[in-house]
């Protein structure tokens, strides 16, 4: 029994709410016949157990909370595609504008470095000659496309042909370009004992080609740079010593210039280039703007148009008072303006060099678009499209050159 101004069992005078337990005890005597709180036993064990199933329950998941959790995971994986995937793209994209710009670049050096060591003589033959092709068919190796309606739209088309045109991206100079052609000097003239120190003629023309020997590779559009030995070869093949400079496409009797050749170093290169002498890819346009100069002016002598023009070019006879109106020759003779030529024939001080080249993404659309895999929108001619993807993947390059060069 309990007697009256005893302790809590608990020994520290609490009750059950301080404790937040009611402990019962079974009470032992000890030696002297009382209790001892050492030997009590709880009656009652704390409920643990089932406190730790219900905390195991909590800690589960259930199949709604999976099934939420991969929907999220999944649209998270799939953002993170997204947008690794848009990365990679415009990577793409500009690792193809900067390889396109970087070639083009190269292909500039190697005119520029030309045109700066270019020569010529007062002796009325043409020792530079410059021409917007009004077709395909000079070197007889143009590949037309496959799908011939979707081919680069001819001199008649507006984005094709404007000469007169302020900027240079919005300049064209027609379905081939430029067919440029002059002496020049070679950097490693005279190298040997057995080499002449005499010019070399070098020619630039744009052809649609195999990018490879292969006929069935793919074909793009190609600038070619032929260059024309300086003299003959033991075999007997003539240079340009032996075919002598003139460069005058109208020339009587015909120069060995102006009959086609396919064999490297020949004559006939500067009318058909080797197809192995491709200096820049996926080139799209060439062309260039030449320049006399006029006490600290420079005066435009081609292309001398500033209106649009479609078909054969003009003779290349200019006005007898005046830049013609529509000069697409320009047949280079003579040092400065004579009377009856008002610089219709003066070779160049400046020139101005342009190229419109393709990026990789933009050469992929065009080959498919001339393939016929790639149709144009509806309401879209099939010119109009071919410009269309031209012009938003390509850009235009360009490189100012002074000519040094007097008369030999």
């Amino acid at each position: 029994m309990k007697r009256g101004g005893d302790r809590s069992p608990l020994g520290d005078g609490s009750d059950s709410a301080e404790t937040g337990a009611r402990l019962l005890f079974r009470m032992q005597p000890d030696k002297q016949g009382g209790c001892s709180r050492r030997n009590s036993v709880p009656l009652s064990p704390p409920r643990i157990d089932g406190d730790r199933r219900h905390a195991g329950r909590r800690s589960s998941f259930t199949l709604l909370e999976l099934l939420l959790a991969a929907t999220l995971t999944a649209l998270l994986a799939s953002l993170l595609l997204a947008v690794a995937s848009g990365a990679m793209a415009h990577w793409d994209r500009t690792a193809g504008r900067l390889r396109a710009a970087d070639e083009a670049r190269l292909g500039l050096d190697q005119i520029a470095q030309d045109l700066e060591a270019a020569v010529f003589r007062s002796d009325g033959n043409v020792w530079l000659a410059a021409t917007v092709l009004p077709g395909t068919t000079l070197s007889g190796q143009w590949r037309s496309a496959a799908a011939s309606a979707q081919g680069k739209p001819g001199n008649t088309h507006p984005g094709t042909l404007n000469l007169g045109a302020q900027a240079w991206d919005d300049s064209r100079f027609g379905v081939a370009g430029v067919w440029l052609r002059f002496f020049t000097t070679k950097s490693d003239s005279n190298a040997s004992a057995a080499e002449l120190p005499a010019p070399v003629a070098v020619s630039y023309q744009i052809i649609r080609q195999n990018v490879t020997s292969s006929s069935t590779s793919e074909q793009r559009y190609l600038l070619f740079r032929a260059e024309v030995r300086r003299t003959k070869t033991t075999g007997g093949a003539p240079g340009v010593f032996e075919t002598g400079y003139d460069l005058d496409p109208a020339a009587s009797p015909a120069t060995a210039y102006m009959t086609a050749s396919g064999t490297s170093g020949d004559p006939g290169n500067v009318l058909r280039p080797p197809l192995g002498s491709a200096l820049v890819d996926n080139v799209i346009d060439f062309g260039v703007r030449l320049y006399v100069r006029e006490g600290e002016n420079l005066r435009l002598v081609f292309p001398a148009a500033p209106s649009q023009l479609g078909g054969a070019p003009a003779v290349g006879m200019p006005a007898a008072s005046a830049p013609p109106s529509a000069e697409t020759v320009h047949l280079a003779r003579c040092t400065s303006a004579a009377a009856d030529d008002a610089y219709g024939h003066a070779f160049p001080d400046v020139a101005d060099v342009m190229v419109r080249v393709l990026d990789d993404e933009g050469a992929r659309l065009v080959a498919a678009y001339e393939a016929g895999r790639l149709r144009p929108p509806g309401g879209v001619s099939a010119a109009d499209y071919w410009w269309a993807l031209a012009t938003a993947h390509s850009q235009v390059l360009t490189r100012r050159v002074f000519i040094s060069s007097r008369s030999l």
